[in-house]
């Protein structure tokens, strides 16, 4: 089984997190010596990782050891509206705050560039596999669904039935018709 870059995407985290199998994690690490666009994605989500932990673990430092300043406040500001920041979404104000703390400060740079690369990843990661896909499934099965339907006639149970009687007793009128005339 060889596995895919499609595959890849998937698998990266839960590779680095050391949650696969050792069957698996062989597979992965071939790949990834044979693959040079999955080998570099993996170094950029792994060091990001790295940096996240790095950064996780000296913010409870930071945590425990200092109070709350005006500094750690913005910077906690920052990281809140990081997101909606790099989307647009925030309010001109705010986005004028996070612009001029961005500028002041070097860890939020960092911070606000590891997010334009995953945002950058996410988006030719999903561009990649939505070409790679094949067409549309749900709409194949529609139109499949409606061939089958032109190709059978089928009607409601009791109409059926109802049509049979009906039948059946026009069949019966026209032979006690013909046997009466013979008389």
């Amino acid at each position: 089984m060889e596995i895919t870059c499609l595959q890849m995407d998937v698998l990266i985290s839960f590779y680095i997190d050391g949650d696969l199998s050792d069957a698996l994690k062989k597979k992965v690490e071939e790949h990834l010596r044979e693959c040079p666009a999955c080998r570099a994605k993996f170094n950029i989500i792994n060091s990001l990782f790295a940096d996240f932990k790095n950064t996780k673990n000296k913010e409870e430092e930071d945590e425990v050891y200092s109070t709350t300043t005006h500094s750690n406040r913005q910077y906690q500001f920052f990281k809140n509206n990081l997101s909606a920041y790099v989307d647009n979404e925030l309010p001109e104000e705010e986005s004028v705050k996070m612009k001029k703390y961005t500028i002041t400060n070097k860890k939020a740079r960092k911070d606000l560039e590891d997010a334009f690369r995953i945002r950058k990843l996410m988006k030719d990661s999903f561009r990649k596999s939505k070409s790679e896909t094949k067409p549309d499934f749900a709409k194949s099965v529609m139109k499949q669904m409606n061939s089958n339907e032109k190709n059978e006639l089928s009607f409601n149970p009791l109409i059926t039935v109802a049509f049979a009687f009906v039948m059946s007793v026009l069949l019966i009128s026209a032979i006690v018709v013909y046997m009466l005339s013979l008389d």
